[in-house]
């Protein structure tokens, strides 16, 4: 009698425990859940390559008239930066019907890695780390707006030759849940880097002189270069950045027809995107360069 009075005793107590854990589980996850929903936005959901948007947890919702931009200060004159340049950009959000706001944007090279710096977030603005490495610039919190507000932030242009823009961007009604709410279309802008207006790419533009390459690239102190004289000419060979202006003259001299290699001392050369410039008969032509540190 006394061992089964132990027995009912023990599973009541056992029954009471598993009772009350349950409740505090209960109780922590729909804290958990309130803190999620209200803290701000999640970095790794920018809709850029092997990421997913908003609408993976939002949905829900209607607006009659909606929509995300990306615009920049100073502007991206026909989708092109120059590279070194500090811009604002501006991720502008609208959907009629909606008071609250939220979004993620990253910026990106065409092997899917951060290209240039974000930095100094704008109010309501953090920039973060996603799981996946990559910088993220995300709201702290539902930003007000009647109907449209803007998420700024500065991006420091990259020493590349390309960069895209990712954003999505989500309408919110703050009930407490993800039902309601309203995932606006991810956008994207392509941007390219600008160029010297002087240099050609095209290695055909000078005559006198074929196979043009540089080698290794990037490189750090020193590369060289190869190209082939079709005839005797007066070479000069020059490294000049994006503004087309001069950085330094490594060769200017008279050479036989056939093949040159010639060694180019890049020492004390700030790391950054340059062009190494053939000049021949008033002709030009380059490649690219890539010093790093």
């Amino acid at each position: 009698m006394f061992s089964e009075k132990l027995t009912l005793n023990c599973v009541y107590h056992m029954k009471k425990q598993l009772i009350t854990s349950s409740i505090i589980l209960v109780t922590l996850l729909s804290t958990s859940a309130f803190i999620i929903k209200s803290s701000g936005g999640i970095a790794g959901f920018t809709n850029s390559p092997g990421e997913g948007n908003c609408s993976a947890c939002h949905g829900g919702g209607t607006s009659a008239s909606f929509g995300t931009t990306i615009t920049s200060t100073p502007v991206f004159s026909s989708n092109t930066f120059s590279p070194g340049v500090t811009y604002t950009i501006a991720v502008n959000v609208a959907a009629t019907g909606f008071n609250r706001f939220g979004f993620g944007c990253e910026i990106l090279d065409e092997n899917g890695n951060n290209v240039g710096n974000i930095q100094n977030p704008g109010a309501g603005v953090s920039i973060v780390n996603a799981g996946n490495g990559r910088k993220n610039a995300i709201q702290n919190a539902p930003k007000l707006g009647v109907g449209a507000t803007s998420f700024l932030f500065e991006w420091v242009a990259p020493f590349s030759d390309t960069a895209t823009i990712y954003a999505a961007a989500n309408a919110v009604n703050v009930n407490g849940s993800t039902g309601g709410d309203f995932p606006l279309p991810a956008v994207f802008l392509q941007l390219n880097a600008t160029l010297p207006m002087d240099v050609s790419l095209k290695e055909s533009s000078i005559n006198p002189i074929s196979q043009i390459s540089v080698y290794p690239n990037p490189a750090k102190s020193l590369t060289t270069i190869l190209y082939d004289l079709k005839e005797t000419k007066n070479v000069t060979i020059q490294l000049i950045d994006l503004k087309g202006k001069v950085i330094k003259i490594f060769i200017d001299e008279s050479e036989n027809l056939g093949k040159h290699s010639h060694l180019l001392d890049l020492q004390n050369v700030p790391a950054e995107l340059y062009f190494v410039r053939l000049l021949i008969d008033n002709k030009k032509a380059a490649q690219k360069m890539i010093i790093v540190q």
